[in-house]
């Protein structure tokens, strides 16, 4: 069971988990549904210059970092990260 799992790794009982699980599931995929619009208009821009990849991948963190707190919008790095890895394999098949 991976709630006990998690549980025993987070040092939180498993009735816990089970509460906090599905609102951490809404919090993650409501914050990737606002941010993934924002980070395909943010690569979609940043691949039409001549920055290498690398430079293209720190500065769309960058700005959608300030976009989405701009927005109110509190994400993790992770969230930050996938997001615009996200958009960038979305741009990449588009071609």
């Amino acid at each position: 069971n991976m709630n006990a799992l998690l549980s025993k790794i987070a040092g939180i009982s498993v009735a816990l988990w089970q509460f906090y699980m599905p609102l951490l599931r809404d919090v993650f995929s409501s914050g990737a549904a606002v941010l993934l619009p924002l980070a395909l208009a943010v690569v979609r821009t940043l691949n039409k210059t001549d920055l290498p990849g690398g430079a293209k991948r720190a500065q769309a963190l960058l700005s959608l970092k300030r976009e989405a707190a701009h927005q109110g919008i509190i994400v993790t790095a992770s969230l930050l990260r996938w997001t615009v890895e996200s958009a960038v394999q979305r741009v990449k098949l588009s071609k």
